[in-house]
């Protein structure tokens, strides 16, 4: 999968090379902005937690999951139903680029771009950076606004909840559906972080640890 991202990324520098420009900027602001302000980094566990409901297979890939799209287009043509395939490269990048369109084109650009983000961001720090940069809910445009708003999480279940909020969003006023769909996500993400426990799922993680904190 690195070798066709390599030769994705050849090919975003050519037809994508205006939109690298910015993205390339705003990338490495956000990265000085991670490395110098590490009080309100994300913990390990969160990382870890990001990873097993995002992208599990996050260091074995270059921006792009051939396997998650694979998935993702066969569910789409037999079951006629809707799944995501973005890696946490591509959520960098639509993050940052703050382009959400839903359109073919986005999308193909996007993973084009997703493909060159480590060129200015190191792989082990993108999880912290997207967790800082993530949507969590109303009044929550960051981890480090989700933690003042809803407490620092002092438990296994209090992180997973927090980053259950990415798929999750709290709305201003919380349903007891939302709160059910937050719980249950939450639950799932804990039983996925005890497998991947036990392979090489977070390896990369702890090559270069991130700052710990919340």
């Amino acid at each position: 999968m690195k070798r066709f991202a390599w030769f994705v990324s050849v090919l975003a520098l050519w037809f994508a090379r205006h939109d690298w420009i910015e993205l390339r900027e705003r990338l490495a602001r956000a990265y000085k902005w991670h490395e110098d302000d590490y009080i309100e980094c994300p913990s390990i566990l969160a990382q870890q937690l990001l990873i097993s409901g995002e992208d599990h297979r996050f260091f074995s890939h270059g921006g792009i999951d051939l396997v998650a799209i694979g998935r993702a287009v066969w569910r789409r043509v037999v079951f006629r139903r809707c799944e995501g395939a973005s890696t946490i490269e591509m959520q960098v990048v639509r993050v940052v680029s703050g382009r959400y369109e839903r359109t073919f084109r986005r999308k193909v650009k996007e993973m084009a771009l997703a493909t060159l983000v480590t060129r200015v961001i190191p792989k082990e720090a993108l999880p912290a950076i997207y967790l800082r940069l993530g949507y969590f809910g109303w009044r929550m445009n960051s981890f480090g606004t989700a933690c003042r708003r809803i407490g620092n999480p002092v438990t296994p279940i209090d992180t997973a909840r927090l980053v259950a909020r990415l798929k999750y969003p709290q709305p201003r006023d919380v349903s007891a559906q939302r709160r059910a769909q937050i719980d249950m996500r939450a639950r799932h993400l804990l039983l996925l972080h005890a497998r991947h426990c036990n392979d090489h799922t977070y390896l990369g993680l702890f090559t270069k640890p991130a700052h710990a904190s919340v």
